[in-house]
């Protein structure tokens, strides 16, 4: 990508939501090579790898943000690809799903509520970098985990097409 500012950004209707809807997981693939369209949206992919695993959120729980790391001083950019999730009741299979995601790099798609498709981890993968399980003290009180998950990339994540999540396999 050229290091030269060559378009603007116009305002647009205020039609946004924000949240998460559902994530889609499996093992980082380093030899999975993306194809993009002019503007960079992920349009497929080769050598994707395994099945994706769905991972459902209830509606704001789960976020996606990303932070810009920028130095002067050093000449570098890079981002920090963050996703944080909500489980809700404490029990084996979530504790067998921390445990695993804690083992390996992870490749993470997430849609926000607004049907937008983002990737998560293209170049280095996730990793699982907080949990806490707890099962609270108070009847009101979240019974369940709270996990977060973080890339560092060279760039923002990407935008995915619909037409390259529906020629993903997912479980």
């Amino acid at each position: 990508m050229a290091c030269l500012i060559n378009t603007g950004y116009a305002l647009g209707c205020r039609d946004n939501l924000g949240g998460i809807q559902k994530i889609y997981l499996r093992n980082f693939s380093a030899s999975t090579v993306y194809s993009y369209d002019s503007t960079g949206v992920i349009t497929g992919a080769t050598n994707s790898g395994s099945s994706f695993y769905t991972i459902e959120q209830r509606t704001e729980t789960g976020e996606f943000n990303q932070n810009g790391q920028h130095s002067l001083e050093n000449g570098t950019n890079f981002w920090n690809q963050n996703v944080n999730l909500v489980f809700h009741k404490y029990q084996a299979s979530l504790r067998d799903l921390l445990y695993v995601l804690a083992q390996k790099e992870m490749t993470i798609l997430i849609q926000d509520q607004n049907g937008k498709w983002f990737l998560i981890g293209e170049q280095n993968g996730g990793n699982l970098i907080s949990s806490a399980a707890n099962v609270g003290k108070a009847y009101g009180d979240m019974n369940g985990v709270t996990v977060g998950l973080q890339a560092k990339e060279p760039t923002p994540a990407r935008e995915a097409t619909q037409t390259y999540i529906d020629s993903l396999t997912i479980v």
